[in-house]
């Protein structure tokens, strides 16, 4: 029988042969019965056996397949509101062979894309891992890109209210008012007082019977916008200036001497607090009156020793019903001011004071009308010198008070 060769270089390929080869030449040169037969069996079993360790020759295995790889190229934005548009962009390469498909994915949302690049406007709110990879033609997917986007809730959408007035804002009892409105962005809108609901833009005629504030209430499924505006029943003002009772009118010492003789107000050269007190008859003004202003003048005052402010702190009206001074020297901690004046220039003018407004509005109908005034804790400010504020009998503080019926 012909015995193949060995490779007689190893490293050159174009000799080299494989097992299977050397076993068909070894089965084509000797017939089949014959290596079966006889004493050549016992040559024949070594020999193939010995086949494999051939020198030169090698068991050759089929190429394997590289995987593809992916690339994210562009995500833009990378955080965007609830249905903005997102980018993407991708691309792949594979070494032994070409790419064939593409597979964008969101960790929320699935599946979003099997193309190289795409727009998405549908990302569900929240934050995305986004995955991109690759298949080669031999079917084998590249491993995962990866990259994040987040979305933000979309804005609410507000309504907004561009006009709301009144023409004219100011009527005389009985005459017609005309308001006007324009609304964008709203689903629904309303007036109060009896109007209800109205266009987003328009007009409408009121005669209001007083003075009125109509709120207007513009709404677009979130929190409601509102937009006011006042229209003033403007009434036949009268106007009565009262002058304080001189017998009911006076102050105190803190330790208890009072006097109706002219008013005092601060501490004396024995640092001893002095409170003044005013009482104003107030039955001249109608039962139905309703008090617009209270104009309060404390000008008529003098200086006959040092100047309190600033070191006693604000001179204070408060609320105070009396029959007899001398029982009502304040002593503790004064609440709810209805008037206040801090420097000789508050003094000097007359002021119009919106909490004593509210308390004789309180008080139309009874006889009098009593106040108490002293300045803010510490009330001395113990430099032992007298730092008084003071009005003669004559000139005590007056009252103006405007109303209409």
């Amino acid at each position: 029988m012909d015995i193949l060769e060995p490779d007689s270089n190893p490293a050159d390929s174009s000799s080299r042969c494989t097992v299977q080869e050397i076993a068909l030449k070894f089965v084509v040169r000797q017939p089949f019965d014959q290596i079966l037969g006889g004493v050549k069996m016992r040559k024949v079993l070594p020999l193939v056996c010995a086949l494999p360790v051939l020198a030169g020759c090698s068991i050759a295995s089929p190429p394997s397949n590289q995987p593809p790889k992916a690339y994210i190229d562009v995500i833009s934005p990378v955080e965007l509101n609830e249905g903005e548009t997102v980018t993407f962009i991708g691309q792949g390469t594979d070494a032994d062979g070409e790419v064939v498909a593409f597979l964008w994915r969101s960790d929320r949302d699935g599946e979003l894309s099997r193309s190289t690049a795409c727009e998405i406007n549908s990302l569900s709110v929240g934050d995305h891992a986004i995955t991109f990879a690759v298949q080669d033609n031999s079917d084998t997917w590249s491993a995962e890109a990866r990259a994040t986007v987040k979305v933000l809730p979309a804005a609410a959408i507000m309504a907004m209210v561009t006009e709301f007035r009144a023409s004219p804002s100011t009527v005389e009892p009985g005459e017609t008012a005309i308001l006007s409105w324009n609304v964008t962005g709203a689903t629904s809108v309303s007036i109060d007082h009896g109007i209800g609901t109205v266009p987003a833009s328009g007009s409408v005629v009121v005669t209001p019977d007083a003075t009125v504030t109509y709120n207007l209430v513009a709404t677009c499924g979130g929190s409601p916008v509102t937009s006011h505006v006042d229209v003033t029943v403007q009434r036949a003002v009268n106007s009565l200036t009262l002058s304080a009772d001189e017998g009911m009118s006076g102050y105190i010492r803190s330790s208890g001497v009072e006097r109706t003789t002219g008013m005092y107000v601060g501490d004396d050269n024995a640092n001893r607090d002095i409170q003044g007190f005013l009482t104003y008859r107030i039955s001249d003004i109608p039962d139905d009156a309703v008090i617009t202003r209270v104009i309060f003048d404390l000008s008529g005052y003098n200086l006959p020793y040092d100047a309190p402010f600033p070191g006693l702190g604000c001179l204070r009206a408060y609320e105070e019903k009396y029959s007899a001074i001398r029982d009502h020297y304040f002593v503790g901690e004064p609440t709810n001011p209805i008037c206040e004046w801090c420097n000789s220039d508050d003094l000097n003018t007359p002021r119009n004071c919106v909490g004593m407004r509210a308390a004789l509005q309180e008080k139309v109908g009874e006889n009098k009308f009593q106040i108490r005034l002293q300045f803010r804790d510490p009330r001395s400010d113990f430099d032992d010198v007298r730092d008084l504020l003071h009005w003669d009998r004559g000139s005590l503080p007056t009252m103006t008070v405007e109303y209409f019926t």
